[in-house]
């Protein structure tokens, strides 16, 4: 029923929102509430926290139920009634869930406490573990899954899954996943806000820290470049005073900012120094170790100097030649990340760039099919979100690098999209070379209709439902 659908998304624009009350308000009423015409890109999941919320949203309407039923009159003014406060909860969910929230923040804020304590206080058990904190607008998921994979060919290494990157969800990961097998504990540290790195090194205090860079993801909450820049650094202000620090030495805003922030660390500036060779046939890179050569499947050249990153680390830890050079061989591309999909069958290519929503990342992700001198080149986009004020700059500028890599792109109608059309007329592409669908649903449906043996597309993000 379309108005059950309605109820689920509004729960999904309150778990998309993470429980932001404010946040909450205004994507619903950006979005009117109504569930779109589409499936929705990322499916609800029904935590403890959510079904609680539910639990009491649909306890409140009960209750508003039973006052009017308490006795045996059943006038028509309690039928009315009766169906006026269904329509409410059925039509305006979000009132009861906002009032749920609200009721429930007390007990919700002790869990966390007690979680967070707890979480401290087993760490404090593991006085050899060894802590890698990873910080950054972008690259922070590829960069913790290449530190894993290698150290682990020598350490029982432990990572924080998927998107676990806030302290609460890093906390009940050490309570339930930390061991006294656990030699390196790898935590990918996210930021909303100022304070957010300081409160998740409060927990696990980084013995290494590592900086992938710095751009304007999260300028809508974070406000200002400065802002992100003070608040990504908090990873080194809060970590142990003789550890050693590894930032992106390609990253202007961090090479040029490092010294205001460490004052007296080791600090390693990592940039590739491989010199690997592209394939587009494998497609990846061909790299040189000694004497021998390493196929290393994944895309963008930024992961070159992850390499570099991991080479350093794992070489200040003790792992040999050999362990290292297992390790490298042993990583795979990270899901919706510049992920090569091949169809030997068609002879097409698909890079699904999905979860890549950053400018840096966007501009690898055009660098990345340039490369692809022998295909056709698709690239379909939604746009980024979270740019602030820069949103109009930023997506003009990325429509008019992509008007001279590109021979088709597709654009999904929302309110970034005329800029980056802009871009591209004013880049030189022909209009007939840009198309546009109301949604990524549909958008999908008709790529098979639009690309040809010898193609490579790249999807590149996909927006969240409470945006639009």
């Amino acid at each position: 029923m379309n108005i059950l659908k309605n109820v689920y998304f509004q729960l999904l624009l309150l778990q998309l929102e993470e429980y932001d009350l404010i946040r909450f308000l205004k994507a619903v009423a950006k979005t009117k509430g109504m569930a779109p015409n589409r499936p929705v890109r990322k499916p609800l999941v029904f935590t403890a926290k959510l079904k609680t919320i539910l639990a009491v949203s649909i306890l409140i309407y009960l209750i508003l139920v039973f006052f009017l039923f308490k006795t045996d009159d059943i006038s028509s003014f309690r039928l009315i009634s009766f169906a006026f406060f269904t329509g409410l909860y059925l039509y305006f969910s979000f009132f009861f869930l906002i009032i749920a929230s609200i009721l429930i923040f007390p007990f919700d804020f002790l869990v966390k406490e007690v979680t967070l304590f707890l979480a401290k206080r087993k760490i404090r058990e593991f006085p050899n573990l060894k802590i890698i904190g990873i910080a950054g607008s972008y690259g922070k998921t590829g960069m913790k899954e290449f530190i894993a994979t290698v150290l682990a060919q020598k350490y029982n290494v432990l990572k924080t899954p998927e998107s676990v990157n806030t302290p609460f969800a890093i906390s009940d990961l050490i309570l339930k996943k930390l061991s006294q097998d656990t030699e390196i504990f790898v935590v990918e540290m996210g930021e909303y806000y100022r304070g957010d790195i300081k409160n998740i090194c409060a927990i696990t205090r980084p013995d290494i820290a590592v900086v992938t860079g710095i751009n304007e993801a999260h300028l809508e909450r974070l406000k200002t470049i400065g802002d992100a820049i003070a608040t990504i650094f908090e990873i080194v202000e809060n970590m142990d005073e003789k550890g050693i620090v590894l930032l992106n030495g390609n990253d202007d805003l961090v090479e040029n900012n490092y010294k205001k922030f460490i004052p007296s660390r080791e600090v390693y500036l990592y940039k590739d120094k491989s010199g690997g060779e592209f394939d587009g046939n494998l497609p990846g890179y061909i790299l040189k170790k000694g004497q021998s050569k390493i196929f290393f499947p994944l895309l963008g050249a930024y992961n070159l100097d992850k390499i570099d990153a991991v080479e350093f680390l794992a070489k200040k830890l003790g792992l040999n030649e050999n362990q290292i050079v297992a390790g490298i061989k042993n990583i795979k591309p990270v899901a919706h990340r510049l992920q090569p999909l091949v169809n030997r069958q068609t002879n097409t290519l698909i890079i699904d760039d999905s979860y890549n929503g950053n400018p840096d990342g966007v501009e690898e992700a055009i660098n990345t099919l340039s490369q692809f001198k022998q295909r056709r080149k698709i690239y379909v986009t939604p746009g980024l979100v979270e740019m602030g004020k820069k949103t109009a700059e930023i997506h003009y500028n990325i429509g008019n690098k992509l008007a001279k890599v590109a021979d088709l792109v597709v654009l999904i109608k929302n309110s970034v999209t005329p800029h980056i059309a802009r871009g591209l007329k004013d880049g030189g592409l022909d209009e007939n070379k840009i198309v546009f669908y109301e949604s990524a649903d549909q958008a999908y449906k008709n790529l098979n209709k639009i690309v040809k043996s010898g193609d490579v597309v790249l999807l590149q993000n996909d927006w969240p439902d409470n945006y639009l």
